[in-house]
């Protein structure tokens, strides 16, 4: 945030201001940059509006600093961010519905005072927050959107609406929540005029999807239409198959979603993401297996065989895909893997009726065969079950545990104890600190104190 720290010119509670703005307003400006003054943060302003063509944006932007500078709202005209929303609110000069000097501070927070400048100037009817917030931004479309809707203008009638809202979508537009962006609370009025819950709506505003194209936005429309539907939409598979319906659609514009199902988007994007990928990567690699006795264990849970196995990866492409399922960076091993440093297995539990769900990737040191990393979904630590299957395949094959991991175990308690130790310390410390801080500003306290009715008397 630019803010002026020119100790000179800090002081702009002086009637100097005001001739400042007076003079500037007068000259024919040239393009200045701002250089950390206020007259050169002025100058800047005004340098890109005119004196010839619509001369209320100039106007509107002098009156609304003389009058800010009279109802004292000092700190928020030295902040370079803050003058620059006036700059913008003057840009709609000619559609103000208020007198300018009717506005009153009520507030010392900058934030507070411009929002309450910008509802003044332009809200005789509500307008979402999201679109006043546009003020603070550069895209003056949203800007405008937010003085119409003040006027009373309706949604569907706003200029370039890039969508073609229903009723429904454009009361949801207007009061979608106030954290969203313009084009997020488009998407999402739009989900939900659709049918999706408010989960639903959310996430697709949060996706790819929020960037509109307009030339696209009857395809686009189709897309949030099949996604209102589903309730178990993951944020990153919802990106990976925006991708790929991108990439889709710009190979053929005859590209449509009728009778497609969201499992089949799924596996089409997976393997066009696993083919850009190695086509990307140029050089892919597979080996030969390492030998090592896989995992295998069954039981049986709720009267349904439970498989438990180790599956060795024997190629870039089933690294991607290990990967890609488990959102870690284990396709980066295939070089490793090629030269015969590791080999890599995915425990996985296969249960009648239902998909494999991989639980843990592994990385193991050749040639010792030892297991240098055992990672879960997103890099987590493998759950308790997965760990004593990881134990059991130790004892019942030749891979090995890694000692220091055995000495970490074994010495837990120990270094728990020094833990809490250091935290106790540490606590009283502190509380020492406090004790002593505060007995200091006592005694500064009293000294101050004594030297004011000394001086009093």
């Amino acid at each position: 945030m630019k803010t002026n720290w020119n100790t000179q010119n800090k002081n702009i509670q002086s009637a100097n201001y005001l001739k400042l703005v007076e003079k500037i307003y007068c000259e024919n400006n040239k393009p200045t940059r701002y250089n950390g003054s206020i007259e050169s943060m002025l100058r800047e302003f005004f340098s890109k509006t005119s004196k010839k063509k619509y001369t209320w944006k100039r106007e509107t932007f002098k009156r609304l600093l003389i009058h800010l500078y009279n109802q004292k709202c000092y700190a928020l005209l030295r902040n370079y961010d803050s003058v620059n929303v006036i700059h913008n609110i003057s840009a709609f000069g000619n559609g103000i519905v208020r007198p300018i000097e009717n506005w009153k501070k009520e507030t010392v927070n900058e934030n507070d005072q411009l929002n309450s400048v910008i509802r003044h100037c332009f809200a005789l009817y509500e307008a979402p927050k999201f679109l006043e917030n546009s003020f603070y931004q550069s895209e003056k479309k949203y800007m405008l959107w937010y003085v119409q809707l003040g006027k009373g203008k309706s949604i569907k009638n706003l200029s370039n609406m890039p969508i073609k809202p229903t009723a429904k979508m454009a009361h949801e537009f207007r009061n979608a929540p106030s954290f969203l962006s313009v084009n997020e609370a488009l998407r999402y009025a739009q989900a939900v005029g659709f049918g999706a819950s408010t989960k639903t709506a959310k996430m697709l505003a949060f996706s790819r999807l929020s960037i509109i194209r307009e030339d696209q936005e009857d395809f686009w429309a189709s897309v949030i239409m099949f996604f209102s539907k589903e309730e178990d939409l993951n944020v990153n598979e919802l990106d990976g198959i925006v991708d790929y319906l991108s990439y889709k659609y710009r190979e053929d514009s005859s590209f449509s979603m009728k009778s497609r199902t969201l499992k089949a988007l799924l596996n089409q994007t997976q393997e066009w993401h696993r083919n850009v990928y190695l086509k990307e990567k140029g050089d892919t690699f597979s080996w030969n297996s390492s030998g090592i006795k896989p995992l295998y264990f069954e039981e049986i849970v709720d009267n349904k065989k439970v498989v438990y196995k180790t599956e060795e990866l024997l190629s870039s492409a089933e690294l991607y895909d290990e990967g890609n399922e488990m959102q870690h960076c284990v396709s980066e091993y295939d070089d490793d893997c090629d030269e015969g440093r590791c080999s890599i297995f995915s425990l996985r539990q296969e249960v009648e009726g239902k998909l494999i769900k991989r639980l843990v990737t592994l990385e193991i040191e050749l040639p010792s065969n030892v297991i240098v990393q055992a990672k879960a979904k997103c890099n987590q630590e493998p759950d308790s079950k997965s760990v004593e299957l990881i134990n059991y395949w130790i004892n019942n094959s030749q891979v090995r545990r890694k000692k220091e991991m055995e000495y970490q175990r074994q010495n837990q308690p120990q270094v728990q104890q020094q833990a809490y130790a250091r935290l106790v310390e540490r606590r009283q410390m502190t509380k020492n600190q406090d004790y002593d801080s505060a007995l200091v500003l006592k005694i500064i306290f009293w000294i101050l104190y004594i030297l004011f009715r000394i001086m009093m008397n």
